[in-house]
């Protein structure tokens, strides 16, 4: 017998209080064995505190409660779930009218149409408002809330943000068949409602203008900008988080011939942890004295390249002035940069998503519109290595072309160090993990940037410290540092990139 299958749940039984059990469960309840979620409502032998239980229970609640109903309003758009600590739902004509409080959880009920046409069946015979539905029930403003309770629908601004998620997932075929599914439930609406919805779903195809509107993502989508709102709230985060920094200025002193061999290795490294992996000494042979091998002309070409912007006087200090010459810089330097390689489409934006593993990046049609307003997000930063830190996330989370992305992006940030005669950030093959974790850490919304931050701090002070102005000593000191050590080996074994010295 498998003992586990047959373990009570830690939620417990749900059980409604009846002219027959009702003095047996107030006794469960005196000792211990049940707890009281509302009046005349147990849960037996659970051992989840009742916040957790009232919510694992929550479906069969309502549906005993309100048999039949609807769950509406704004956790229609929630896809179910609770908002602020209450469920709405609607009934056609609702057993109860009073709002049900459980512990940490509000059931309200309004009067309203059952199940409709579109609406997805849900747990305990409930329905959920299909996606046409949720959006009407949302699209009014019927005053304030009364005191203590959040407003129940969502607003025509988050209706049109949801129209602008319909439409960058599904395209034009999800937003004609959300306007089918209005026409067939239409009638159980008021007209302004569906007027509202139905103007706004039209404009998106381009068979209705002048719509007055509210969300600045459908907005910038109907002028044929759309762009990606997740990320920007992750450049928004990480750009108030750096301005709480002080800065910490490494001005590249020294003089020119101090620095003489750091954009060789920045390029270097740059292709290295990139998968475009040649010796030392080879990649020497290629970038400074032009020598193409044979067998690998199309990744010689992009550590030659690599070097010829980071090198550069000019390129290598320009930076964007707005959000379109940042689109244009970044055609420019990856027409360059992937010169060699027709097939990766230099100079030109993704038409198709692009993901590491399984993290999708910046839809391709989303790339330009995101780009243009990220720029305008991390225009407050004045200090260039919190510039230079927002330019390397805004990058890497757009990863706007076919290939090249994180050597373009090394590029940009490094181009913002350079313009203000800071230190450049070199990332070695054995930091390559620590410098993807600080990425990810961002991505996966594991605090502001905090550790992104730190990551390339370390890495600028790191690359302060070496001695750049000859081949040999620049290599001595990374030798000495472990900067050449494969990250994946290094990490295995305790080994961490060591400052000279």
């Amino acid at each position: 017998m498998n003992v586990a299958q047959n373990a009570p749940h830690p939620a417990g039984r749900l059980e409604f209080a009846t002219a027959t059990n009702r003095a047996s469960l107030s006794r469960f309840h005196r000792s211990g064995r049940a707890i009281r979620l509302a009046s005349g409502l147990y849960a037996i032998d659970a051992t989840l505190p009742p916040e957790k239980v009232a919510h694992h229970h929550r479906f069969a609640v309502a549906a005993h409660t309100w048999p039949a109903a609807v769950i509406c309003d704004r956790s229609a758009l929630s896809g179910g779930e609770p908002v602020d600590g209450w469920l709405f739902l609607c009934h056609p004509e609702p057993p109860r009218t009073s709002d049900l409080s459980l512990p940490g959880l509000t059931l309200s009920a309004r009067i309203g149409p059952g199940p409709l046409p579109g609406d997805m069946p849900m747990p305990d015979g409930l329905h959920l408002s299909g996606p046409a539905r949720g959006l009407v029930e949302n699209a009014v403003t019927r005053g304030r809330p009364r005191e203590g309770k959040p407003a129940r629908y969502a607003g025509l601004r988050a209706v049109e943000d949801r129209m602008d998620e319909e439409a960058r997932i599904g395209g034009a075929g999800r937003i004609s068949r959300l306007l089918a599914q209005l026409d067939v439930i239409s009638g159980h609406f008021g007209k302004r409602q569906v007027e509202d919805v139905r103007s706004r779903l039209a404009a998106l195809l381009g068979t209705s203008a002048n719509t007055r509107l509210t969300s600045t993502r459908l907005a910038a989508r109907l002028a044929g900008e759309p762009y990606d709102e997740h990320r920007l709230q992750l450049l928004e985060r990480l750009t108030r988080y750096l301005q709480t920094i002080p800065p910490v200025p490494r001005p590249a002193v020294g003089g020119e011939s101090r620095w003489e061999w750091l954009p060789f290795f920045e390029s270097y490294f740059s292709n290295f942890i990139e998968g475009t992996q040649f010796g030392v000494e080879e990649a020497r042979r290629i970038a400074i004295d032009g020598e193409v091998p044979t067998t690998r002309p199309q990744d010689a070409h992009d550590v030659a390249a690599t070097y010829r912007i980071a090198s550069d006087p000019v390129l290598s200090k320009t930076i964007p002035a707005s959000g379109d010459q940042l689109l244009e810089l970044l055609v420019e330097r990856h027409t360059t940069l992937m010169a060699a390689r027709d097939d990766k489409r230099p100079g030109q934006f993704k038409v198709a998503q692009n993901y590491a593993g399984g993290y999708a990046f910046v839809a391709p049609e989303m790339v330009q519109g995101t780009l243009a307003r990220g720029f305008e997000a991390i225009v407050p930063l004045t200090d260039p290595l919190q510039r230079a830190v927002a330019v390397m996330l805004l990058l890497t989370e757009v990863h706007p072309f076919d290939d090249g992305n994180g050597r373009i992006a090394r590029l940009f940030t490094n181009a913002e160090l350079a313009a203000a005669g800071q230190v450049r950030i070199i990332i070695p093959t054995v930091y390559r993990n620590n410098y993807l974790a600080g990425l990810v850490g961002v991505s996966n919304g594991a605090g502001d940037g905090q550790t992104l931050y730190s990551v390339l701090d370390f890495a600028q002070r790191w690359t302060a410290m070496i001695d750049w102005s000859s081949y040999e000593r620049a290599d001595a000191d990374l030798r000495s540092t472990n900067a050449y050590l494969d990250s994946g080996v290094a990490e295995s074994s305790g080994i961490r990139l060591r400052l000279p010295g």
